[in-house]
C-alpha cells in the first residue's frame, strides 16, 4: 500500500507537469541552479523578474511577501527505490522478495530581505521491509538508515553580516553539513534517512572563490516513531576552508581545501566507567579538472586520546580520470587508491584505526556498502560513459562501471562497515584480502526534475571472510529508483 501511495504521488506530479503550459524559454535569463543534496545553497532570487521564469515550478520558487526582497521559495523531493539483496552481510540475512524504500522531503525557504533567512525542511522515510534472518541469525530490525516516519530534517535561521564584497553568515539550528567530496562530512543522501546536526555555524565568504566555515554541532539521533534529538554525548566541530587556486598557479579551476576538526565523545564501557575520546583530524584536499584530465587528492591525519591511550591514524584518498571528449559516448576511464589505517595491536590502549567521522561513504567504497573508511586499502578503477545528452526525454543518460579490490590495512584489525561499526572481527587470521566488488549503474536524467537509475553490484568474498567466523557467501545487490525533485 505504501508503495502504491508513493507511485501515485509521483505520477500525479509528473502528470501535472506535463499538463501545464510551459512558457517560452527566455534565452537571456539566468540558468536555474542545480538541485543539491542540502537544498539551502540554491538561489532563486533571479525569479523576482517574472520574465526569467520558464519552468512550471518557478512560481513556487519565488513567492513575493510584499516588501522588497521578501519572498518564499518552496521545494521538495519524492524518491521511491526498490532494493534486492542476495546474501546480505555475506548470507546473514535473506531477501527473497527485496524491499521498498520511500522518502519524502519538503522545504520552505523564507527570505526577509538580503540578510535574514529561515529554512525549514520536513521529511518522511518509510520502508516496506522484506528482510528475514537466516536460521543461524538472530531477528533483525530495519536498518537505522531506512525508517523515520516524520520529523524535521532541517530548521535554522541565517543572519548575514555583509562587509563590502565579503560577508559573514551566522547559522543556528538543525542543519545539514556538506564539505569537499564528502569523504569526511556529508548528509548521506543515498540512504533513506539522511544525516543531520544541531548547533551553530559561521561562514565567511571572501570574494567569490574563498570560504571559511567554523561550526560546533552535535549529530541528531534518529527515533523512528518519536521526535529526533541531538546526541548529548557527542560534539563535533571544526574549521573548514575552501580556496580557489588562480589559473596561473594550477589550471582547471583548482580548489584547495584545508580542515581542522574535533570529535569529542563520551561513552560507558562494560564496567560502567566513562570513556572519553577526543579525536582531532587535520588535513587537506586538492582537486582540479585541467581538461581532459581531472584529479582529486585528499590527506588526513588524526591524533588525540581515547581513555588512557593515544590516537594516531591517517588516510589517503586519490582519484584521477581522463575524458575522451571527441570519442563516441565521451568515455572517462579513472583509477583511484584509498588507504585508511588500522590498529596493529587492538589489545593495547592506543588507537591507530582511522575514524571516518560522518562521511557519505557510499560514493567511494562500492554501492553494496560492505566497506567503510577504516582499516582499508582499496584499489579501484572504472569507466563512465555518456550515452545520450540533451535529447528529448533524456537530458543525460550515463553508464558507470567500477571495480574495487579490498584489503585490510592491518591484519590485526577488523573489517568495518560503511556505518563505522565492526562488520567482521579479526579472529587471528593473517589474511588481508577481503574481497572485490563490481558495480554497474545506469542513470537516466529525463529532465530537470525527474531521474531514474538502475544498478547491480556483486561482491566476491576473499580469504579474510572465508577464514573468519560467520557466513561467507558472495553478495548480490540490485536496485532501481525514480526521483522527482522540484
Amino acid at each position: 500500500m505504501k508503495a502504491v501511495t508513493a507511485l501515485t504521488v509521483l505520477v500525479t506530479c509528473l502528470a501535472t507537469t506535463k499538463g501545464q503550459t510551459v512558457p517560452e524559454p527566455n534565452t537571456t535569463a539566468p540558468a536555474p541552479p542545480a538541485y543539491t543534496p542540502v537544498r539551502w545553497n540554491e538561489n532563486y532570487s533571479y525569479l523576482k523578474d517574472s520574465a526569467n521564469r520558464s519552468d512550471p515550478f518557478d512560481a513556487l520558487k519565488y513567492i513575493s511577501l510584499g516588501p522588497d526582497d521578501w519572498y518564499l521559495s518552496l521545494g521538495g523531493q519524492v524518491r521511491y527505490r526498490y532494493e534486492y539483496f542476495s546474501n546480505e552481510n555475506f548470507g546473514a540475512v535473506e531477501n527473497d522478495w527485496g524491499y521498498a524504500l520511500q522518502r519524502y522531503l519538503l522545504h520552505l525557504d523564507a527570505h526577509f530581505g538580503p540578510n535574514i533567512r529561515v529554512f525549514v525542511q520536513g521529511k518522511s522515510s518509510l520502508v516496506d521491509d522484506g528482510r528475514e534472518p537466516t536460521p543461524s541469525a538472530t531477528s533483525i530490525e530495519p536498518r537505522p538508515t531506512d525508517a523515520d516516519e516524520a520529523d524535521l530534517q532541517q530548521l535554522f535561521i541565517d543572519v548575514k553580516l555583509p562587509s563590502g564584497e565579503d560577508a559573514a553568515t551566522i547559522r543556528v539550528g538543525r542543519q545539514d553539513l556538506i564539505y569537499g567530496a564528502q569523504r569526511l562530512i556529508g548528509p548521506l543522501d543515498w540512504t533513506n534517512v539522511r544525516r543531520t546536526f544541531e548547533g551553530g555555524k559561521v561562514s565567511y565568504q571572501v570574494g567569490k572563490k574563498h570560504t571559511i566555515d567554523a561550526f560546533l554541532v552535535r549529530p541528531v539521533i534518529v527515533e523512528k516513531e518519536e521526535c529526533n534529538s541531538g546526541d548529548g554525548d557527542t560534539t563535533f566541530g571544526g574549521i573548514y576552508a575552501t580556496f580557489g587556486v588562480p589559473e596561473r598557479c594550477l589550471p582547471g579551476s583548482a580548489r584547495f581545501e584545508a580542515f581542522a576538526l574535533g570529535l569529542w565523545k563520551q561513552a560507558q564501557v562494560d564496567d560502567g566507567a566513562d570513556l572519553d575520546t577526543d579525536t582531532y583530524t587535520i588535513g587537506g584536499r586538492l582537486s582540479a579538472a585541467p581538461k581532459p584530465f581531472d584529479y582529486d587528492i585528499e590527506l588526513a591525519y588524526q591524533f588525540g586520546n581515547s581513555g588512557s591511550g593515544d590516537i594516531s591514524a591517517y588516510s589517503i584518498a586519490t582519484e584521477a580520470g581522463y575524458t575522451f571528449a571527441d570519442v563516441a559516448c565521451t568515455p572517462r576511464p579513472f583509477i583511484g587508491f584509498d588507504y585508511a589505517s588500522g590498529d596493529d595491536d587492538p589489545n593495547d590502549s592506543d588507537t591507530e584505526t582511522f575514524n571516518q567521522l560522518f562521511p557519505t561513504g557510499h560514493l567511494f567504497f562500492g554501492y553494496i556498502d560492505v566497506v567503510g573508511r577504516q582499516n582499508i586499502v582499496d584499489l579501484h578503477l572504472g569507466i563512465e560513459l555518456t550515452l545520450l545528452q540533451n535529447h528529448a526525454y533524456a537530458k543525460k543518460l550515463t553508464l558507470r562501471g567500477d571495480y574495487h579490490y579490498f584489503c585490510r590495512a592491518s591484519d590485526d584489525d577488523a573489517l568495518y562497515a560503511a556505518s563505522g561499526s565492526v562488520l567482521r572481527a579479526d579472529t587471528g587470521t593473517d589474511a588481508k584480502f577481503i574481497g572485490s566488488e563490481i558495480d554497474l549503474l545506469l542513470t537516466w536524467q529525463i529532465d530537470r526534475h525527474t531521474q531514474v537509475y538502475v544498478g547491480y553490484s556483486h561482491f566476491f568474498v576473499g580469504d579474510f571472510i572465508n577464514e573468519t567466523n560467520g557466513p561467507d557467501d558472495d553478495i548480490d545487490y540490485a536496485y532501481a529508483a525514480v526521483t522527482f525533485t522540484f
